[in-house]
């Protein structure tokens, strides 16, 4: 909480407006004659506050008595960190301002507002609509919300009837009251570029304000950017204050900084910058110094260094007001504990908590803009898209975990008539980073799910850059049962379960996943069968490292309601077997074997083909690849090198070894190590059955 600040979160009234009818004057009166009124907790989804279901506006209500002590500011600034979706606001009976987006933090100027030692009546009407059906939703939708009103992994999915419900609406994050001498720092922008093989990093502040000083001055800001709490760089600077909404820009350069990496090939090294002035309260923020770009072939490179995407998409919540950082910081650990160094922020805008933590544990981001699918393809809709797509940018600029920008996800034809309009937004605010038009259909490989067969990905389609595939997996009993009844489970009923997002015709026709006796043995196949699309696309995608695939993003990585879908964590936190899938297939050191031929005669030879996968920058010299059964050496190969960042193919030819030395009739496991320094860093296995040389009828 910033020194100076009055927080507002807390217990406010509300008065229900479904039909959008209400009147200021009504509203205000109404409060002030009737105590009974109901009440919610602030900040909230109203959704979880109780208004189940509801759609349309909500006038919440509250009196702020500032102390007297607040009267010799001159610039008191009532800022929103988020509201969800349209938001009219009242104080002391003027309205001081409109607002439209679920995602940006806005602020208004209420000088000539406050009233001190006496209650000051802030109200805000939230306008959080349904679109009409068919009509306008959801091919013209209107709302800029992605997953938030429509996905196929939301309350209702696709249909028609039930696909906008569990609305997002509400004043989903905090309300305050921020006082300062004259200036408010509405923005800042750190932009860091590493010069000289990094020998030093030239460094540019941005301060964005607003001011209330009359005539323009000069004055002196202090800067402290500190790393881990030690200060790195103290200095002055002296900047001219302008009337009104201005910027000034400070440059300082940085002797051998320590840039930020991924924590699979370095340190997330971040830095904090404080900034004073006597004139506005102080003002801190993070960030890291890194260099990102992405080449013709599409190979991404963090630093100049060569690095293979191994990603997931996310959609943590359907309610951000409860996403809190408890639940952040146990979903980017098991995120990190899979493996996985790139995550896409699947097609809507989250809160800064969650960007924190990233920058914290060196994990990327692909941060999608909050399009999903098709929408009005009017100009006013173009201008509003650009605004709100601009205010995206500015707002999560610092954070280093973030190097993609991608305007739309899956948008068909609007690819061509909306996103060049995005994208050019974009640009105009951030050109230190790689922006993507749109992630569409043609990089989505779901085969084994909505066409064709697992097996199709030996081809490794859809690439370089592949950015959603997978399958869908019923979550264990003991969630399931959470969520539906016993009978809805044990018989089931398959709207039920379509609600829930369940696809049964691809489930029943495409995967084949068998039901088996009961309800344990269909979700041990329907998990099975993840587990098996995962396994056979990642090992196909991997083996291309260096060669058309520069990068996979698994879809999805968990739950944001009580559902069953494609994620490998549940709603609930519970691990499905494809979890642990991922987490070895994304293992950065990694060994795929493909088993040509799985039953021996015993007068065969071993018949597999395998690949060695080193993500890292790091080469293994004198390491040992290693071949065992039943603890015996079977096959060894001394001396084995491991270049880094690189794949190593060995063929069949090389691993052909007599099945009667080492096996006898029946079932076997092979297991495979590699040591460097009597030290494991890699391990698989395959299974093979042996029959006798004969056989008769």
């Amino acid at each position: 909480m910033e020194k100076n600040s009055i927080n507002i979160n807390g217990l406010w009234t509300y008065i229900l407006d479904s039909k959008n009818k209400l009147k200021y004057d009504f509203v205000i009166k109404e409060y002030k004659s009737n105590k009974l009124l109901d009440k919610m907790e602030v900040p909230n989804n109203w959704q979880l506050a109780g208004l189940n279901n509801f759609n349309g506006s909500v006038w919440f209500i509250t009196e702020i008595n500032v102390p007297d002590k607040y009267k010799n500011f001159q610039l008191p600034i009532l800022k929103f960190n988020g509201i969800d979706y349209f938001a009219d606001v009242w104080i002391n009976d003027v309205k001081i301002g409109t607002h439209e987006g679920y995602f940006q933090e806005f602020y208004y100027n209420v000088q000539n507002n406050l009233k001190y030692n006496e209650p000051n009546y802030l109200v805000v009407k939230v306008n959080s609509p349904k679109e009409e059906p068919e009509k306008v939703w959801p091919l013209k939708k209107q709302l800029i919300k992605g997953i938030f009103n429509h996905h196929d992994c939301r309350p209702g999915g696709w249909s028609y009837e039930f696909g906008q419900d569990k609305n997002t609406g509400g004043i989903w994050n905090d309300v305050k009251l921020i006082f300062n001498n004259g200036i408010y720092v509405e923005n800042v922008k750190i932009t860091s570029k590493p010069i000289d093989n990094n020998n030093y990093a030239r460094n540019t502040i941005l301060l964005s304000y607003i001011s209330n000083i009359i005539e323009s001055f000069e004055t002196e800001i202090k800067i402290n950017v500190t790393k881990d709490k030690i200060s790195i760089k103290e200095f002055t600077s002296k900047v001219n204050i302008q009337y009104g909404k201005g910027e000034c820009l400070i440059t300082f350069d940085m002797n051998n900084p320590e840039l930020w990496n991924t924590w699979d090939l370095g340190s997330p090294n971040l830095y904090k910058a404080v900034i004073k002035s006597k004139y506005f309260n102080t003002v801190e923020t993070v960030f890291g110094i890194r260099t990102v770009n992405l080449d013709n072939n599409h190979n991404f490179y963090i630093n100049g260094k060569k690095l293979f995407l191994r990603g997931t998409n996310i959609i943590p919540t359907q309610f951000l007001s409860s996403f809190d950082t408890n639940k952040i910081t146990k979903l980017v650990k098991l995120i990190k504990d899979a493996n996985i160094n790139v995550v896409r922020v699947h097609a809507h805008v989250n809160r800064k908590e969650l960007y924190d933590e990233f920058d914290k544990q060196g994990i990327l981001l692909w941060q999608d803009f909050a399009l999903q699918w098709t929408y009005d393809e009017s100009t006013a809709f173009v201008g509003n898209a650009v605004t709100q797509i601009k205010d995206m940018v500015k707002q999560h600029y610092n954070h280093p975990s973030i190097v993609f920008w991608c305007c739309h996800n899956e948008p068909g034809e609007q690819i061509k008539t909306l996103d060049p309009f995005l994208y050019q937004a974009v640009l105009s605010e951030d050109n230190s980073r790689i922006i993507r038009m749109a992630s569409n259909y043609e990089e989505h490989p779901y085969d084994g799910w909505y066409w064709g067969n697992k097996e199709h990905y030996a081809a490794a389609p859809m690439g370089p850059l592949v950015t959603e595939f997978g399958a869908q997996a019923i979550p264990c009993l003991s969630s399931l049962q959470k969520f539906m009844t016993d009978e809805e489970i044990y018989t089931p009923d398959w709207s039920k379960w379509e609600y829930h997002n369940y696809q049964y015709e691809q489930t029943t026709f495409i995967a084949s996943v068998d039901m088996g006796k009961d309800i344990n043995n269909y979700i041990s196949n329907s998990q099975q069968y993840q587990s098996d699309v995962l396994r056979t696309a990642i090992e196909n995608y991997r083996r291309k490292k260096n060669s058309g695939i520069t990068g996979i993003f698994q879809f999805m990585f968990i739950d944001c309601w009580e559902s069953i879908t494609w994620s490998v964590v549940d709603f609930y936190g519970e691990c499905k077997q494809g979890y642990y899938e991922l987490q070895k297939m994304y293992s950065p050191i990694f060994i795929s074997t493909r088993v040509r031929q799985n039953k021996y005669l015993t007068k065969s030879f071993l018949n597999i083909d395998m690949w060695v996968i080193n993500d890292l920058h790091k080469e293994y010299k004198n390491s040992i690849l290693r071949f065992t059964h039943n603890n015996k050496v079977i096959f060894e190969i001394d001396d084995f090198m491991l270049p880094a960042n690189d794949v190593v193919f060995i063929d069949w030819e090389t691993l052909k070894t007599p099945i009667s030395d080492h096996f006898n009739e029946g079932e076997h496991t092979v297991f495979i190590t590699l040591l460097n320094n009597n030290k494991i860093i890699a391990n698989s296995d395959f299974n093979i059955s042996v029959v006798k040389n004969k056989l008769h009828y």
